[in-house]
């Protein structure tokens, strides 16, 4: 999964959004018809790094989660940066 930058026009407003999909051509296919998209920018990596495990794990310790659930989704999050 990525994560894209996108300036979408809607013909009534123009807004900055920031979307999940596997690539641009399923963003397109997913989200496309609900606007022009006047500019796609992949910006994964601006916010899935080699801290975001650690981040995502304290963050969820201070928002309550159990240990459990807490490892499962850092777990998916560290596999998922690792394969891309």
């Amino acid at each position: 999964m990525k994560l894209f930058k996108c300036i979408v026009d809607d013909g009534r407003e123009v807004f900055k959004t920031i979307t999940p999909a596997k690539n641009k051509k399923e963003l397109l296919e997913v989200y496309g018809g609900n606007g022009t998209f006047e500019k796609i920018e992949d910006v994964t990596k601006d916010f899935l790094n080699e801290e975001s495990a650690e981040k995502l794990d304290t963050d969820l310790m201070l928002a309550g989660w159990g240990e459990a659930e807490r490892r499962l989704i850092c777990a998916l999050v560290e596999q998922h940066i690792k394969t891309r």
